[in-house]
């Protein structure tokens, strides 16, 4: 059988930690997981412009978008950048 603990703890700078666990928990091998947020990134121009072409639709052979769609498209990821 298996039990859980969970406790938040502060990374320092220097990336050590050291914990104290309850006296409740035996001797004995254990698993550590560290579960962390990561800070969110501003997204680069040219990755959101790859993103971008990656998702246009498949056409036909031989067909195309009209003007209209296209610039619909562009305005749309144009208002992703800001």
């Amino acid at each position: 059988m298996q039990a859980y603990y969970e406790i938040e703890a502060q990374i320092p700078l220097n990336h050590h930690l050291s914990l104290q666990l309850p006296d409740s928990i035996p001797v004995g091998v254990a698993k550590i997981a560290v579960i962390y947020d990561l800070p969110e990134k501003a997204e680069h121009k040219s990755t959101a412009m790859a993103a971008f072409l990656q998702n246009l639709p498949e056409l036909a052979e031989g067909e195309g978008l009209s003007r209209t769609a296209i610039n619909e498209h562009l305005q749309q990821e144009r208002q992703n950048w800001d």
